[in-house]
Formats: structure tokens, sequence, C-alpha cells
């Protein structure tokens, strides 16, 4: 096997690729998560990171590796990732990365410019004035950078505030941060994971419901009294910036669900638009059989 060859399997949140990646890992390769949320100890009820079952058939990489106070960044997966595969390789195995943040898989794939450390003081002034006017972030970035703002929802501020500190502190739109050359030394099968868009909402509204009967709500209740403030990054996720909100007596109960259900389904159908870019070939979770023979002639060249 070539010590280039590593597979990415994408897709929205809730289609079932953990599950299936479980499936055609098992003897062959490792799994690396590429999630933005599931880096960060602490945060499980809202994350849905792999099961002990699940960890104890196939190895997984990079889930509850920093703490919820950690600015965990693109570069900083990409470091990671990188030192992972190398070790994954190594053992004679494959690298099998499986995830929904779609910014990861590209920092990957392609040679991530040195990026600024993220500065609090900034970020403090950009949230404040998102406080005061909302959107005017996302107007700024579409007059900064256009190319960039266009791939996010306008509410998507944890990307918007890190794509504006880079534009202050270095003068260089964000777009301009990742080389759009290859990574040489990886040779990529995309395998992209996706279903009827009514089963996926029906996936999604079970999933945010046991995330809720699994403690979500008493898991931000813990988080927010330990004094990890509702800015950092750990914070802005699914679920977890919903359950904020209603601590705060923003929201009532049934209107948090309502916006957390809401939400998810509108950050599946971003995934989707950002994924279907990608030159990638698509099946359904339960072809899971398809999937590993497809991988195993990657495997064989």
């Amino acid at each position: 096997m070539s010590e280039k060859r590593i597979v990415f399997i994408f897709g929205p949140t809730g289609v079932g690729k953990s599950a299936l990646a479980v499936k055609v890992a098992g003897g062959i390769g490792e799994i690396v998560s590429v999630d933005s949320m599931q880096v960060y100890r602490g945060l499980d009820c809202g994350t849905a990171k792999p099961t002990a079952d699940q960890r104890a058939i196939v190895p997984h990489h990079l889930v509850s590796i920093v703490p919820p106070s950690y600015r965990f960044s693109a570069g900083d997966f990409m470091r990671l990732a990188e030192r992972t595969i190398e070790e994954i390789t190594r053992r004679g195995l494959l690298p099998i990365l499986v995830g929904g943040t779609g910014l990861y898989f590209q920092a990957l794939e392609y040679s991530l410019d040195e990026a600024p450390k993220a500065d609090t003081t900034l970020r403090d002034r950009f949230y404040r004035e998102e406080e005061e006017s909302r959107g005017i972030l996302y107007r700024r970035l579409e007059r900064l950078d256009p190319d960039y703002a266009r791939k996010l929802h306008e509410n998507d501020l944890l990307r918007i505030v890190r794509a504006l500190e880079i534009c202050e502190l270095t003068g260089r739109r964000f777009s301009d941060v990742t080389n759009k050359s290859r990574n040489a030394r990886y040779e990529v099968l995309k395998i992209g994971i996706d279903i009827q868009r009514d089963e996926l909402y029906r996936n999604i509204e079970s999933r945010c419901g046991r995330m809720i009967q699994e403690g979500l709500s008493q898991e931000v209740y813990g988080l927010v009294c330990g004094g990890i403030d509702e800015r950092l990054p750990a914070m802005r996720g699914l679920g977890y910036s919903h359950f904020v909100q209603y601590f705060k007596g923003c929201l009532s109960y049934e209107e948090t669900v309502r916006l957390f259900v809401r939400d998810t389904r509108r950050y599946a159908k971003r995934q989707l638009c950002w994924f279907r870019r990608e030159n990638a070939e698509w099946f359904t979770p339960d072809n899971w059989e398809e999937v590993q023979r497809r991988i195993e002639r990657f495997v064989a060249g």
C-alpha cells in the first residue's frame, strides 16, 4: 500500500457516516475524526462521539484531545492529522478520515499557510460589534473576502470572526491563507455519504432528541458553571449555543429545542453544499459493503 493513500468519508450530520466507517475500517484501517467539536473533552452529549463499542472495534483518533477552553483551529487539525496519518501508515494500516467539518478536510488536502494565533482582544471586539448590530460582521466579510463569505452562512459567527481576524492581523484574505496546490504527500479517495432529505431530517430530529435525553442541557450547565466562556468555539456548536441562551433566560425550553433541531437541519444543508463541490463518489450508508470494496480496490492500486 502506498504510504500516500488516505480515505475521506464525509457527509451531513445525522447521515450515518460514523457507523459506516466502523464497518469498513475493521481490519484494514484506523479512523481519524474530522470534527471541530469532537476534539473537545467534556463535550460528549452533543457531539456524537464514537461509542466505547465502536472504539473497541476500530481505533479512533483526534477525539477528546483538548479542553473546552482551547481555541482549536484548522491549522491545529492539519498538524495533528498529518502526524496521526504518519503513525497509522507506519503500522501498515489505512488512515480513514471521517467527519463533517469541510474546512478541516480542505486544510489537510491542501497545504495550509501558517495563520496567526487567535487574538482574544480582537475577537472580543468583533463579538461586541455583532451584539450591537446583528449581521455587521458578515457584511464586512462580504466586502473583504467575498469568495470565502459565499461559502458561509451569515450566522456562522465562529468562522466569520476567524476570517476577519486573519484579515486584520495579516492584511490578507482568509481565502489566500489556503494554498490551492494539493498536498503532494497524499493520494485521496473521497467517499460521500448521503440519503433522501426526508430521511435525513427524521434522523436529525431523532438525534437531537437523543442528545437532550442523554443530558445535553445538564452538560452545558456544567460547562457554564465551570467558567467556560460562551464565546469560545466549544460553546458555539449546535446545541451548546442554544442551551447557553436558554440558561441566560433568552429562550424558553421549547424554543431552545425547536431552534436546535432547525439549525441542525440548516447546518446539514450547508454541509451538503460544501461537499457536493468535491470530486467524490457518493453512496448511501446501507451500501457499506460496496464502500468497503471500493476502498479495497483503492488500496490495491
